[in-house]
């Protein structure tokens, strides 16, 4: 595939959604330890916008997109265990593309009874399994409230806490408490109904992936030196000292991680729910938009790039 070139979203100015543009790039080349995957669905995620609108800075121009699912078509030197007609998903940076690379150990075999467009998501789980376990060290019997368990994060976060013996309560929007709890919650609150923090008995644990008033919200309904699990922002450390409670940064993304929600996914006790499927790489401003605006859901994003 030398010399040939391939469509692909570039960004080559931070701003809105009109920075991203539909052009063609050079097929990228795996070297030592990668692989080449076509692209065939790219997970959404916040970090997306949030970059392009230079709320984290990233080298220009550069193609959006932390992670996919695809077949390999092209190994490096000294990649082992993948080959080309495999069928895998993981982190791949610049996925909003036809063809895009990955360190090989990054990539995981994607189980056949999971889609292509399900596989895509599993960032999600990842950024779960680091804040529950690697951070909080969230353990049997421990109660534990995770905001917005219908979303992207949330939705893996109440399986895992459900699978590792926890008691799960969750927040949710009216339309979604019966597929939050079928997710393993033992108590589902609306939050549209009444402030969470009126509905819910003291717990260890908080998991916040929603931030703003939430953030500092949770902390009257944590027990006395509880944890404040934080992967949108941290709260004033000073309201939380004065609540007697910690905070930590959850946001961790390890490969380990990774390693363990595939191992998950692979004995079917984890399921990847997938919230709008957008179509095609010239939906990619749109399916931004609507990581950034569409409001409550159940799942995650996908752009679908190619047929599998």
């Amino acid at each position: 595939m030398k010399n040939l070139h391939i469509p692909a979203i570039c960004v080559h100015a931070y701003g809105g959604p009109e920075q991203l543009q539909l052009q063609e790039v050079p097929v990228p080349v795996p070297a030592k330890d990668q692989v080449l995957i076509k692209v065939v669905a790219s997970g959404v995620n916040p970090i997306d916008w949030k970059i392009r609108e230079g709320f984290m800075k990233h080298p220009l121009p550069y193609i959006p997109g932390v992670e996919a699912s695809g077949i390999v078509t092209a190994v490096g030197e000294g990649v082992f265990g993948k080959k080309i007609g495999d069928e895998v998903y993981g982190s791949v940076d610049g996925s909003y593309a036809t063809y895009a690379i990955s360190t090989a150990e990054l990539l995981f075999r994607k189980p056949p009874g999971v889609s292509f467009e399900e596989a895509a998501t599993m960032a999600g789980a990842r950024t779960a399994w680091g804040a529950l376990f690697d951070v909080a060290g969230l353990v049997k019997g421990q109660r534990i409230l995770i905001h917005a368990g219908a979303g992207g994060v949330g939705h893996f976060a109440v399986q895992l806490a459900f699978n590792a013996g926890a008691y799960v309560i969750a927040t949710a929007s009216e339309e979604n408490l019966d597929f939050v709890t079928s997710l393993g919650a033992n108590e589902v609150i609306d939050y549209n109904a009444a402030p969470f923090e009126t509905q819910v008995a003291p717990v260890d644990i908080v998991f916040d992936t929603v931030g703003g008033d939430v953030t500092e919200r949770s902390l009257a309904v944590l027990k006395p030196e509880g944890l404040l699990l934080c992967i949108v922002q941290m709260p004033d450390a000073e309201k939380m000292a004065a609540a007697g409670v910690r905070a930590l940064w959850g946001g961790t993304k390890t490969l380990a991680s990774m390693q363990e929600v595939h191992k998950l996914l692979d004995k079917g006790l984890i399921q990847p729910y997938v919230r709008k499927v957008f179509h095609s790489l010239s939906e990619a401003a749109a399916a931004q938009e609507y990581s950034k605006h569409g409001g409550s859901g159940r799942g995650k994003i996908v752009l679908k790039i190619s047929e599998g």
